[in-house]
């Protein structure tokens, strides 16, 4: 369970992983050494997984958003969990591949891609249908985004619940 304290930090680090202690002390009103503490604990947890800078697609060359959802099947005599296995490991190796889903309903996986263009696209798409028996797959692809957010609103969830994990 984490208090209200490190709710706010969570809230600020997901602002600014690069805040420093000293300026999140201040603004959550303890001591930079407190603040260093409480940190670490969360990141010992795996509270806090990881810092990353989030980066703009467009001018790195990747304007193609696109949502791909997959159903995955087996040939005769093949082991489906193996299947799975194998899929994901490679979904993990696919640098375009930024998120992958294992999801309930008519699909097996729910796939968020950044690429260069349609040609890289098709491209992953027949590279993730060598990888496995891909009985179906459907593609979205975003024509503009309103809201894409990495954080999670963690003081507003325990000020409306009264508590987190």
């Amino acid at each position: 369970m984490i208090d209200e304290i490190d709710a706010q930090i969570l809230d600020l680090l997901q602002q600014d992983g690069r805040l420093s202690n000293a300026a999140i002390a201040e603004q959550v009103g303890l001591t930079t050494s407190t603040v260093f503490e409480r940190i670490k604990k969360l990141e010992k947890k795996e509270i806090i997984q990881r810092y990353v800078a989030v980066v703009d697609p467009q001018k790195l060359g990747r304007p193609i958003t696109a949502f791909v959802r997959l159903t995955i099947g087996t040939a005769p005599g093949e082991d489906y969990a193996a299947c799975k296995q194998d899929f994901v490991a490679r979904c993990l190796a696919e640098p375009d591949i930024l998120e992958c889903h294992s999801v309930a309903g008519e699909e097996c996986y729910l796939l968020k891609v950044r690429v260069a263009n349609t040609g890289e696209l098709e491209k992953l798409l027949e590279r993730l249908r060598t990888y496995t028996l891909v009985a179906k797959s459907t593609s979205s692809i975003v024509m503009s985004t309103f809201k894409e957010e990495m954080g999670i609103g963690v003081a507003m969830q325990i000020a409306t619940k009264g508590g987190v994990g």
